[in-house]
């Protein structure tokens, strides 16, 4: 039995250490979501995020710009791995309840 539970042990230090790039990574990656908005007859879009309490709105540029279409690209990256993270973070759940389950 003590095999089972170091390879169990095994995947808890995996997932720990999985989370942790999971949030290195996030942290690195623009938070937000893109909102477009009309003025006149174009269409500009700017980065909504919340800084405490408040949204705030930064400006990127027209829909169609270089930048917003990285800045899509890194944001769908982010959430991406906001996913993987909460995966992780409900496999190490069950691992750790398998571990308590053990002792």
């Amino acid at each position: 039995m003590s095999v089972v539970i170091d390879v169990i042990q095994e995947e808890a230090n995996r997932l720990k250490s999985l989370i942790r790039m999971y949030d290195e990574k996030i942290a690195e990656l623009p938070r937000g979501s893109i909102s477009e908005k009309a003025r006149g007859n174009r269409m500009y879009c700017y980065l909504a995020y919340r800084d405490g309490e408040k949204v705030k709105f930064d400006y990127i540029g027209s829909r169609d710009s270089e930048n917003v279409h990285k800045l899509r690209l890194r944001i769908e990256q982010r959430i991406k791995y906001e996913e993987r993270r909460r995966e992780s973070m409900s496999n190490l759940k069950q691992v750790e309840r398998l571990l308590n389950a053990s002792r």
